[in-house]
């Protein structure tokens, strides 16, 4: 069967239309957690909290050696993660790290 070209634009205008009344949804896994996207995270915490560290923020040095503790333990793992995916940071963040950069981010939240 041969689409006439006016076919063809009412085809993509009901699909466009179809789409946006079922609210169309991302390919399964595309809502996976991403290694990239766990390391940007935590460093954008990570510059938070060392700004506040730096700047007289209020933090006490039992905080700061809990901070310090989870950050390394979170940083050996996610290395160790990034290796296993042979640097690919676009690959899925396994559950202990995401479980380790929830921790970090928990402990430095909970300075502000």
């Amino acid at each position: 069967m041969k689409l006439k070209p006016h076919s063809f634009s009412l085809l993509a205008l009901i699909l466009s239309v179809f789409c946006l009344l079922s609210g169309c949804t991302s390919p399964p896994g595309s809502d996976v957690y991403r290694l990239k996207q766990t390391g940007d995270d935590v460093g954008r915490v990570m510059t938070r909290y060392r700004n506040l560290v730096a700047f007289g923020g209020t933090v006490t040095t039992a905080q700061q050696q809990q901070v310090s503790a989870a950050y390394d333990a979170y940083q050996q793992a996610f290395n160790q993660a990034v290796q296993d995916a042979h640097s690919n940071y676009d690959a899925p963040t396994p559950d202990n790290v995401k479980a380790l950069a929830n921790q970090v981010i928990s402990l430095v939240s909970a300075l502000h």
